[in-house]
């Protein structure tokens, strides 16, 4: 062969070269393009459901419109469109300083301004008290937003009370926040019961009665195990982690995990950074440890309201912006509560609050399809997806919520 050959030749070779790598990347591109319209679809077609956030607090002391996109914060109906949610509940956070008999005046004034911002913006979400509720308002195209009250200390020990939440639209409550109230122990405080008292017990028997779904998240192990012993439902962690992975004190035990299978119920597992990660909870520990006794010495605003609404606008004050955790994280967590509980037996619980970080992976409601794309990537089968990202959740709203309450 001559050399104009040879050089003919080579350039034909490598001109075949690049046509094939050519057609080798449009090829992966087509792929990836098919793969992520049916992870689009996946999401799309699954119930997603969020067992906890604080946008009450916002509507009440803000004055959010729920129905704007504002340039900060996790949680608005732009923000669930487009992450595809189709269920947020939302908590009614009651301050603990609050309790014994202020508690209630807070919930209600919580309870008139989620009722207010529901009907301004009733187009496009719903209050739902009940299981058959919710697959009403989703399959209309709306978003169904149950209410719950965070922290039982909101009754201030009358059950006539509880019923009167209940019919305002109340669904769920957790027993306690941060205190050991007078009938029930806290995660985060001394103990007074070792669990639930006699009034406790009476209380999940009401709730029972109601159709109310009791949630353990910040509750202490001995109330736990007290109240999967009494309660004839299914109950939830709304918003809690693997202490396997973090040891922190809110977080749920895999002993506590394979009870709350046994019993039927669901744990929502926590996006908050400080539970999901030991040594962001480390960091933040040390940011407080710094700023506490300086604002020790600053006087206690007497008008409890204003109190109240200041301590909201600071929340973010103590966290770390360095070292946040990931969405990687997360699902680290969901694997851990997925291999001891079972699929069936877990779920979503972000407790996402505007004025703090986020997981990086996830600025808010708009990045749920990055769980639904994390979980396909780490093996779980659509099944199993459309159970984790509320499939779980529904099915206990239903148990619970859908029967008509028993006779007092």
């Amino acid at each position: 062969m001559t050399a104009t050959g040879n050089v003919l030749g080579k350039t034909l070779a490598v001109l075949l070269a690049l046509a094939a790598a050519g057609c080798a990347r449009r090829d992966a591109a087509a792929d990836r393009a098919v793969e992520a319209g049916r992870l689009a679809e996946l999401h799309r077609g699954a119930l997603v459901w969020d067992c906890h956030n604080d946008l009450a607090y916002r509507v009440l002391y803000e004055g959010l419109d729920i129905g704007r996109r504002l340039p900060g914060g996790q949680v608005d109906i732009p923000r669930l469109r487009e992450g595809g949610v189709d269920v947020q509940v939302v908590a009614l956070f009651i301050q603990n300083y609050l309790y014994p008999d202020k508690a209630a005046r807070q919930c209600f004034a919580l309870l008139e301004a989620m009722h207010k911002t529901l009907a301004a913006n009733a187009a496009d979400v719903e209050l739902a008290r009940t299981g058959a509720d919710i697959e009403r308002i989703t399959a209309a195209g709306k978003i169904a937003m149950p209410l719950s009250i965070e922290g039982g200390q909101g009754i201030e020990n009358d059950l006539s009370l509880l019923r009167r939440f209940h019919e305002m639209g109340v669904s769920s409550m957790t027993l306690t926040h941060n205190i050991s109230h007078d009938w029930a122990d806290a995660a985060a405080a001394k103990s007074r019961w070792g669990g639930l008292n006699a009034l406790g017990r009476a209380v999940v028997a009401e709730m029972n009665r109601l159709g109310m779904v009791v949630d353990l998240s910040h509750a202490s192990i001995e109330t736990c195990l007290d109240v999967l012993e009494t309660s004839r439902d299914p109950v939830i962690f709304s918003h809690s982690g693997c202490w396997a992975i973090n040891p922190h004190r809110r977080n749920v035990t895999d002993d506590m995990l394979r009870a709350l299978a046994a019993n039927g119920g669901v744990v929502g597992i926590i996006f908050e950074p400080g539970f999901v990660s030991a040594a962001y909870g480390q960091a933040r520990a040390e940011l407080r440890a710094v700023s506490r006794p300086i604002l020790a010495k600053v006087p206690v605003i007497e008008d409890l309201d204003l109190r109240v609404a200041v301590e909201h606008l600071d929340a973010g004050r103590d966290w770390p912006l360095d070292n946040l955790p990931t969405i990687e994280d997360l699902l680290d967590h969901i694997e851990h509560a997925v291999k001891i509980a079972g699929v069936d037996h877990v779920g979503l619980g972000a407790d996402m609050y505007p004025r703090t970080p986020t997981l990086v992976g996830l600025r808010g409601a708009q990045d749920y399809s990055r769980i639904t794309e994390g979980l396909k990537r780490r093996g779980f089968s659509d099944e199993d997806v459309r159970k984790i990202m509320g499939g779980n959740f529904l099915r206990v709203w239903k148990q619970v919520t859908d029967r008509p309450a028993g006779p007092r």
